[in-house]
């Protein structure tokens, strides 16, 4: 790999156009969090909040660890690796419980869904820690965020609203092909790269969906 470590003060910078996009990511989180102002109390945009501010927090420590480690082993680099991967966990269990209260409200499986979603939570946070491989961070968003694409497609309520947030999550899913192709443009916008931009465009369409569906008569 091509080291494209920059240097700000004597101040070394590692991955910085990774780290950059990363923190957008944040910065784009945290104003999804605050535009989400949630007037009528909904439970399901109070999860969907707590999803943007886990994932926003998740990859501002992510960023850290790009920028800060040159080498990604040890105690010190870990602690922040490990970190992100748990505040994703909590971010994915952050949207399947604001899609229990909207669009599984009025299954009879609904109960059973919710169960399963603590199940996965602790299954995750034991594996993160046993396996330390970012795999397991793959598989929990595959197992959490399909079934909630899934369901939104099929919402017959709000099907525009629902539709945004559906296809907002099948455009994140383009990130696993750009990573398994390890497509990049140059060394300084390489895979890690397009993928955060693709999680921009995602997590944007994801908001316009929540945001429109907050603002139907108060319903969640």
């Amino acid at each position: 790999m091509i080291d494209t470590t920059i240097y700000i003060f004597d101040f070394p910078i590692h991955e910085p156009v990774t780290v950059l996009t990363d923190y957008i990511i944040t910065f784009l989180c945290f104003l999804f969090f605050f535009r989400l102002k949630n007037e009528n109390k909904i439970v399901s945009v109070k999860y969907w909040k707590a999803f943007f501010l886990f994932f926003g927090i998740s990859t501002l420590v992510g960023g850290c660890s790009h920028a800060l480690f040159a080498i990604h082993e040890g105690l010190a680099y870990k602690s922040f690796w490990i970190a992100m991967q748990v505040l994703n966990g909590f971010a994915v269990y952050s949207a399947q419980l604001a899609t229990y209260h909207t669009v599984l409200q009025k299954t009879e499986s609904r109960e059973i869904w919710k169960r399963s979603y603590g199940v996965q939570l602790i299954v995750f946070l034991i594996t993160v820690f046993i396996f330390q491989n970012f795999l397991v961070v793959v598989f929990d968003n595959a197992i959490g965020l399909i079934p909630i694409m899934i369901f939104h497609f099929m919402d017959l309520k709000n099907p525009r609203t629902s539709k945004l947030i559906a296809n907002g999550i099948l455009i994140s899913f383009l990130t696993a092909f750009v990573h398994g192709a390890k497509l990049s443009v140059h060394a300084y916008f390489n895979f890690n790269d397009i993928s955060h931009v693709l999680i921009m465009i995602s997590l944007s369409v994801v908001f316009l969906g929540v945001s429109k569906k907050s603002n139907l008569n108060g319903n969640s």
